[in-house]
């Protein structure tokens, strides 16, 4: 038996993830608003200047918890429609260097 996602289990699978990113993170992410894009950028849009300093301090958490809950590429902070901060939330694996 073939198990077969609609789009609305999908999108429901979507909030839930980015809801349990958002928990651990209680005193800054309940308070913006979280986008997760085709590209697998996360944006986090704050709605004041502190959210920004305190995510910024919080980045590599952010990252890690990003890339294992949600799935993201990449973390774009912004505030009053302005990017402030983007990164990528892991390394990607370098390739192997040949022996000759």
């Amino acid at each position: 038996m073939a198990l077969e996602l609609t789009d609305n289990d999908l999108l429901i699978l979507e909030v839930l993830r980015l809801e349990r990113f958002r928990s651990y993170f209680l005193d800054t992410l309940p308070l913006c608003f979280l986008f997760l894009d085709r590209s697998y950028t996360l944006a986090i849009h704050c709605s004041e200047p502190w959210l920004v300093d305190d995510l910024i301090a919080q980045v590599d958490h952010l990252c890690r918890y990003a890339w294992i809950i949600v799935g993201a590429y990449e973390i774009s902070i912004w505030y009053a429609q302005e990017e402030i901060y983007t990164t990528r939330t892991h390394a990607l694996p370098q390739p192997a260097k040949q022996v000759r």
